[in-house]
């Protein structure tokens, strides 16, 4: 699961509806919101979105990976999800870090700017470190 080529092709992408910033479970379990699970039935991807979104460490509310989520629990299911598509995976990245640069390398996915950056003034500190004379 390298990369996060896949989120642009997900069939929920830019839709807020699936992670909405009001969410309470009242809101949640309005038909409109149940009727999200629909869309999540024929991704390919849901096994991804949980690792990336890692609902369950989160605390997340809203719809991942073919689930109802509040407050990092399930509330509903999609038809035909499965039981291994809820492998959370690594721990979250922490952006903006050199550690974040270093995760998202061991992931296999380019950096965001943030850790790409980051990274680059902690190598620029290293050679600074090695060019400094020692006293």
């Amino acid at each position: 699961m390298s990369g996060t080529w896949w989120i642009s092709e997900a069939p929920c992408t830019g839709d807020t509806r699936f992670t909405p910033d009001d969410a309470t479970a009242d809101s949640l379990r309005t038909p409109q919101t149940r009727a999200l699970l629909v869309v999540c039935q024929e991704c390919p991807f849901r096994s991804r979105c949980i690792a990336l979104v890692m609902p369950r460490r989160s605390r997340f509310d809203g719809i991942c990976g073919g689930r109802l989520w509040l407050d990092g629990k399930i509330r509903d299911t999609c038809k035909g999800a499965h039981s291994d598509e809820l492998e959370e995976g690594s721990a979250p990245i922490t952006h903006g870090t050199e550690a974040g640069a270093r995760a998202h390398n061991r992931r296999g996915e380019s950096a965001c700017s943030l850790c790409r950056e980051a990274g680059r003034l902690a190598q620029a500190r290293r050679r600074e470190q090695k060019r400094a004379p020692r006293t």
